[in-house]
């Protein structure tokens, strides 16, 4: 598996920390979620997954080749 270089992420999933709180969701099951999808696609889930914080959004990042395997290609 290559190294993901920084131009090879796209947001799979966006919310504010209030959204998540009304869900019921938190960052680790948001992650857990991304992560096994990953795994079920046979990548390496932490080569292929992050999260960022920032100003009160939480974002999850998947590397361009997740979301092609995701989409069939």
């Amino acid at each position: 598996m290559p190294i993901v270089e920084e131009d090879e992420w796209t947001v799979a999933e966006s919310y504010s920390i209030e959204e998540m709180a009304e869900q019921g969701m938190n960052t680790q099951k948001l992650l857990a979620k991304w992560l096994n999808v990953a795994e079920d696609m046979a990548l390496i889930p932490e080569n292929n997954v992050r999260v960022f914080h920032e100003n009160g959004i939480v974002r999850v990042e998947v590397s361009v080749y997740l979301m092609e395997c995701m989409r069939g290609f």
